[in-house]
């Protein structure tokens, strides 16, 4: 079994070894950009994989403020625990691009977790990269600051959406000072804070909507002496 780095246990889901015998039992959706397709107190009756596009969960607090808890590109599964459990689902879903989703019904799911072996290992392999990644969450909000966690975050996007540009890495997703903010679950004018230093000192850039990151090695060694 392939050895994964510390950054594909994050936020970010993505490229999942997915048998697929789970994929051919499914059936495809194509689901419209911006198209909320779950909300909390729902009790999915199918399992999800998202064949194409992007889908985000989020929840919102007491105060009204958003927050991402989950981004789920192609390869994810979403909704396992609560499918297996019957457990209603806590988080909002909804795609962020055209996507193609595939549901698998739970008699269907259930006859391949009983006799294939390589159902139940993608199963198992997403439910725990899931919990890996909480785990990790919550020694960021313990044991580091917001700098610290802002620099890490810029560090997973260019793992997962990074394009090599002469000596930079743009990260080719569109990343907004709220959004850092509604994926951190921080205040903006942190954000705003946070990012204005790292252009100061020639860490980052801002160009055509786009953050690039001038060399991330760079960047690893800032945030170890955070």
């Amino acid at each position: 079994m392939e050895r994964l780095n510390r950054e594909e246990f994050s936020i970010i889901c993505k490229r999942d070894n997915i048998s697929k015998a789970l994929i051919n039992k499914g059936r495809e959706s194509l689901i419209a950009k911006n198209t909320m397709i779950a909300s909390p107190g729902d009790l999915p009756n199918e399992l999800c994989y998202v064949n194409k596009g992007s889908v985000f969960a989020y929840e919102y607090s007491p105060k009204g403020n958003e927050r991402i808890v989950g981004i789920f590109d192609e390869g994810s599964i979403l909704w396992e625990t609560c499918f297996l459990f019957q457990i209603p689902l806590t988080y909002y879903f909804k795609t962020t691009k055209d996507s193609s989703l595939i549901s698998i019904k739970h008699s269907d799911l259930m006859n391949l977790l009983a006799t294939d072996l390589d159902v139940t290992l993608s199963i198992l392999r997403s439910l725990t990269k899931k919990m890996v990644s909480m785990m990790n969450l919550v020694d960021e909000l313990l044991f580091y600051n917001t700098e610290w966690r802002i620099c890490n975050l810029l560090i997973v996007m260019a793992e997962n959406y990074g394009l090599k540009e002469e000596a930079k890495i743009k990260l080719n997703i569109n990343i907004t000072q709220q959004f850092v903010s509604n994926l951190l679950g921080i205040n903006r004018v942190t954000t705003v804070r946070v990012i204005q230093k790292l252009k100061k000192m020639k860490l980052i850039d801002f160009t055509n909507g786009y953050y690039y990151i001038r060399d991330i090695q760079k960047l690893k060694d800032y945030q170890t002496k955070i």
